[in-house]
């Protein structure tokens, strides 16, 4: 069980850095009125990864549980996350400063004329093209669906690993909600530098990750 838990919990990790989500949360809990729209955002994400979720583990289900610890498909799956991840990394560490804006300008363009319903079919847009977090959600519910124990720790498991992805719409209304209005000027200062810095936030994930999963991969092979 531990070692799962040490397999799933990074790559559920590196599901949760999407600044475009963690970005339209800030934006919507540092304004009023927040709840109704915050909801709404979280509901489209969360409906979004419950899919892709539970597609994956039903899916990966068929395949035989593995008691020895280490599988060849899980290594392949792995390594070819590190080629996909290591190329975002690349790509991220080149200046794209019209992306850029235009990424800033599409985020504040949505908090200032979108209704808290459809808060819901953006977030669950952006969440469906969301690639990268799919690519390493991809080999945990693999891990997790073959792993050699009961089906309530796996069931445990993957509400973890939804939980960890989901964390860039959970944790600003959370924030919002301790500190009250004295906390908006603090949300919407994480949102100015995650806005200013989210390429090289981003290249920086990618690279630890591509790492992580390249050893990995080859840990699972051996």
């Amino acid at each position: 069980m531990i070692s799962l838990l040490l397999s799933v919990i990074p790559l559920g990790l590196g599901a949760a850095f999407t600044p475009s989500l963690f970005a339209l949360q800030l934006l919507i809990v540092g304004n009023d009125p927040w709840r109704l729209k915050a909801l709404g955002a979280f509901l489209g994400s969360a409906f979004a990864f419950g899919i892709a979720v539970s597609m994956l583990l039903l899916g990966f289900a068929q395949l035989p549980t593995n008691p020895e610890g280490t599988d060849v498909l899980s290594g392949i799956l792995r390594l070819a996350a590190a080629m996909f991840i290591g190329a975002g990394a690349v790509y991220f560490f080149i200046p794209h400063p019209q992306l850029q804006l235009r990424v800033r300008n599409d985020v504040e363009r949505r908090v200032s004329h979108a209704r808290p319903v459809e808060f819901f079919g953006i977030t669950f847009l952006l969440s469906i093209k969301d690639f990268s977090s799919f690519v390493l959600i991809i080999p945990a519910m693999h891990d997790i669906a073959v792993a050699d124990v009961p089906w309530p720790y796996k069931f445990g498991v993957s509400g973890l690993l939804f939980a960890l992805a989901l964390s860039p719409l959970l944790v600003p209304p959370a924030l919002r909600s301790i500190l009250g209005t004295r906390g908006k000027k603090y949300l919407r200062a994480t949102y100015e530098f995650t806005m200013t810095h989210q390429f090289t936030i981003m290249g920086v994930v990618f690279l630890a990750l591509t790492a992580y999963l390249a050893w990995s991969g080859l840990h699972e092979l051996n």
